[in-house]
């Protein structure tokens, strides 16, 4: 098949095994067995509907083609190794194209970029679920608008908390300058940075939307470019998505204000979708909060949410880090919502209107 590209997110699965690509013809079904059951990989080559059902037929054979498990977690592990091992090629999908721009297809597949000189290797269920993404939509009320989610990123649910961080982003349009820089930390599918963008429309602000998750600044990207051609937000050229940890791909940018739904959650992260919610002994908000300050215009406003998920001694320590970086807490909106998460049937969440100490 000559050369193609693996995106890291599947290297692990594949390294170390035999590759081969088969034709998805009714002959060659026994020989891509015999070959799964060899713990090779498959490259699935014909028709994308016709790879499909292929790959389909693979796995409804899974019982015969896995060792047997120990138990129910080991089961679900070697099925995913198992679904990771059936690839086809990016040449093999053109409704992927045709949906997505080529950075967009890059971030969900967990890269900054992918080379133009060779096809993609793709699981053929991972590329089935990139084309459920359209229609994995969730309608945020504050926003008049639905987004579009990938499978790790996570979903818009709570309508409470997106109303909150929106009061708050009111509270500071008046001490906004025309053309504001506006920072959606951790931006997920991208509703903050829609929502900021409606709320400051008039002074034509520019949004940055950054994330950990490859794939969360690309679904920021779709649903801007969705929502820009349905005119519900400004042109593309008012956004700009950069990947990478907190403040680490912004360089020296500095802004006039920087929202920031922070992760909540005690414990630790044990998948890619955790980021957005889990954050080990406060680590991800104190180093936020730490770095706030430098990326602050001298005016500048920070918007922090966050939620009484640990306990009100997280809460306590929230407002003990604030301090120690020379922040004031101007306004402190609260709302009580229902979880869907927690033991605890209710919670605080909290949007902090933050600005520089005077003496700072």
């Amino acid at each position: 098949m000559g050369s193609a590209y693996l995106p890291g997110k599947f290297a692990d699965i594949c390294a170390e095994r035999s590759i081969r690509c088969i034709q998805t013809a009714p002959g060659e079904f026994s020989q891509a067995i015999r070959f799964v059951k060899q713990d090779g990989v498959l490259v699935l080559a014909g028709d994308w509907a016709r790879v499909r059902e292929f790959c389909r037929d693979i796995l409804s054979r899974e019982s015969e083609l896995l060792p047997s498990p120990s138990n129910a977690r080991e089961r679900k592990q070697l099925s995913r190794k198992l679904r990771m091992r059936i690839l086809t090629t990016s040449d093999c999908i053109p409704a992927l194209s045709e949906l997505f721009e080529r950075t967009e297809i890059a971030g969900f597949l967990g890269e900054d970029s992918l080379p133009d000189d060779a096809p993609i290797l793709i699981p053929v269920t991972e590329a089935e679920s990139l084309l459920e993404i359209p229609k994995n939509t969730f309608a945020v009320r504050a926003a008049e608008a639905e987004f579009a989610v990938h499978p790790d990123v996570l979903a818009p649910q709570s309508q409470e908390t997106v109303d909150l961080i929106c009061k708050a982003i009111k509270l500071c349009e008046p001490h906004m300058p025309d053309q504001p820089k506006v920072l959606d930390m951790g931006c997920g599918s991208g509703v903050l940075a829609v929502v900021a963008w409606r709320a400051l429309a008039h002074k034509s602000p520019h949004i940055t939307a950054s994330d950990i998750l490859p794939e969360a600044v690309a679904c920021t990207r779709y649903n801007w470019r969705r929502l820009s051609k349905q005119g519900k937000v400004g042109p593309i050229e008012a956004l700009t998505a950069a990947c990478g940890d907190l403040f680490d791909p912004l360089n020296e940018q500095v802004f006039d204000l920087i929202i920031f739904n922070a992760p909540w959650v005690a414990g630790s992260v044990r998948s890619r979708a955790d980021l957005a919610l889990v954050d080990e002994n406060q680590r991800t908000v104190t180093r936020f909060l730490e770095s706030c300050p430098t990326h602050l215009r001298k005016h500048g406003i920070v918007i922090l949410a966050y939620a009484s998920n640990a306990g009100p001694e997280a809460i306590l320590r929230l407002e003990q880090s604030i301090e120690a970086v020379n922040l004031n807490v101007i306004h402190c909106l609260k709302e009580r919502i229902h979880t869907r998460r927690a033991k605890r049937q209710w919670q605080s969440v909290y949007a902090y209107v933050l600005t520089r100490a005077e003496s700072s």
